[in-house]
């Protein structure tokens, strides 16, 4: 059981890092926010990367 628990420290750590890094590209909070209510990793990592 302790192993989902680190799974999701990780994605939590995950989303931590993507959102730093979106805001820092001047991505808008709100978008992150769509991302983030739709549990949208890939999608978000993608527009990061544009």
């Amino acid at each position: 059981m302790g192993n989902i628990k680190t799974q999701t420290e990780l994605l939590d750590r995950e989303w931590i890092q993507l959102i730093i890094k979106a805001k820092g590209m001047g991505i808008e909070k709100e978008e992150i926010r769509k991302f983030l209510l739709k549990n949208e990793v890939k999608e978000l990592k993608v527009k990061i990367a544009e």
